[in-house]
């Protein structure tokens, strides 16, 4: 899985989740967004019968920890019969209105995905906020996180942020427009 084309997909279906409703909590924003990131993948041909989306998948024991990552992109082991650590694609943290102070859980977390799980890469979506906090992030793994606000103004807005390339932000308009 490219980079690109999961970052490309991701803010696609960003763009998809236009009631003001769903902005109001992290839980309904989160339904939403899988969805319409579930159908957009589906689209671009970026998922198979192996590789699935799911959502809050309870990390167990046999994983090394115990978190539940919002969404995930993986073939799980117990139908590949290969390792946990193997076929994971990427991972989604939702925040609702992100804290300064309180990012630093979330970005924790997604490092224990990428160390203790390979993951390659990494979203940190904040919701119904300007700030992507790129720029707080001080784990191991910039290369492998990209950080997105998105917000409603008249139409769906997102800031994008990598801690690889220095917190650079790029504004990306309304898809169509």
């Amino acid at each position: 899985m490219l980079t690109d084309e999961l970052m490309a997909a991701t803010d696609e279906a960003l763009r998809e989740v236009i009631e003001p409703r769903f902005y109001r909590s992290e839980r309904g924003f989160q339904g939403r967004f899988y969805c319409a990131l579930q159908s957009v993948l589906d689209r671009k041909g970026l998922l198979d019968d192996e590789c699935i989306l799911e959502m809050e998948y309870q990390k167990s024991s046999r994983h090394g920890m115990r978190q539940r990552p919002d969404i995930i992109l993986h073939v799980p082991s117990e139908d590949s019969g290969g390792l946990v650590t193997e076929d994971n694609f990427a991972v989604w943290a939702l925040k609702r209105r992100a804290t300064q102070t309180g990012v630093f859980d979330d970005f924790d977390n997604l490092d224990e995905m990428f160390s203790g799980l390979c993951y390659p890469l990494g979203f940190f979506v904040n919701i119904d906020a300007k700030d992507h906090f790129a720029a707080f992030y001080r784990g191991e793994f910039p290369q492998r996180l990209r950080t997105v606000a998105v917000w409603l103004d008249g139409t769906v807005q997102t800031s994008w942020g990598s801690p690889s390339c220095n917190a650079a932000t790029r504004h990306l308009p309304k898809a169509g427009g």
